[in-house]
């Protein structure tokens, strides 16, 4: 069975929005193609969906970037040379983030053999379930209110390693990464907005490596319906990402995430009884 149009939404708002919430986006897609009866996504509509989350993540952290990318311009001008004052909190979020993106680029050579590695749906529910524990802990940790001014490097590499987590389906990258930074004492807002840049550098690994995929192995059976298909998905993993990147940045200001670890653990159960069921 081949992607049609209603098939290109689902994946679309599937892929877009796991990609940013604290779920598996590999699993959710994983489990989607298994219902359609779909073997795999096309590595066209992958770089599509990809192109579309890494859209929507920069639109919504704009602001952020310009004034990372100012105060790192504006250091590089001798000081007595500077007509405004340097921006240190800017750079030091750079310096950050960074830092956590430098594992999460890494194992994107890893990427295809973690997903082979959990090639039977029991392993995927197990790792679900164990992403359902890692957002539960942080109810139990006192609230704090740390940020790039007090974080060291090793803080913000744990960060980044508990991210890199993505590779291997049943984990989320992003769950994680929130939970390593409550362990770390972040405040939440702050580490979301941080998170949420880390994800970005990954998605644009991730991009490279689509076309990487595409040079060597070709794009496979092309027409233009099956391109309408991947300008369909592209729009609606870019709304579905960009309304849950607001949704991440709400919760961050309210409950939290331990919600999702309920969800976590419901699609593990769910997972392990389809494997059963097959």
């Amino acid at each position: 069975m081949e992607f049609n149009w209603w098939n290109s939404i689902l994946m679309g708002i599937t892929a877009g929005a796991a990609s940013i919430l604290p779920v598996s986006a590999e699993a959710h897609q994983r489990l989607l193609l298994k219902f359609l009866g779909i073997r795999q996504v096309p590595v066209l509509m992958e770089l599509f969906i990809h192109l579309a989350v890494f859209a929507a993540l920069y639109v919504s952290s704009q602001n952020h970037i310009l004034k990372m990318t100012r105060a790192s311009k504006l250091a590089r001008i001798p000081k007595k040379k500077r007509k405004r004052p340097l921006d240190t909190v800017s750079l030091m979020d750079l310096s950050l983030c960074k830092t956590m993106l430098l594992p999460g680029l890494l194992v994107l050579f890893l990427y295809n053999k973690a997903s082979a590695f959990v090639s039977n749906a029991i392993l995927m529910a197990t790792f679900l379930f164990v992403s359902g524990l890692i957002l539960y802990i942080p109810q139990f940790l006192p609230s704090s209110n740390k940020d790039c001014r007090s974080l060291s490097r090793v803080e913000g590499l744990l960060m980044g390693l508990g991210g890199a987590l993505y590779v291997i389906p049943g984990l989320s990258g992003v769950g994680t990464a929130v939970s390593v930074a409550s362990v770390c004492g972040v405040d939440r807002k702050y580490g979301v907005n941080m998170i949420l840049l880390m994800t970005l550098g990954v998605t644009a690994g991730r991009i490279v490596l689509d076309v990487v995929n595409m040079v060597t192995g070709g794009i496979g059976l092309f027409s233009f319906a099956a391109f309408l298909c991947c300008i369909l998905a592209f729009a609606v993993a870019f709304l579905a990402a960009f309304l849950v990147i607001k949704l991440m940045r709400h919760l961050a200001s309210e409950t939290g995430y331990t919600g999702f670890a309920y969800y976590n653990w419901g699609m593990a159960l769910f997972t392990f009884v389809l494997s059963l069921m097959a």
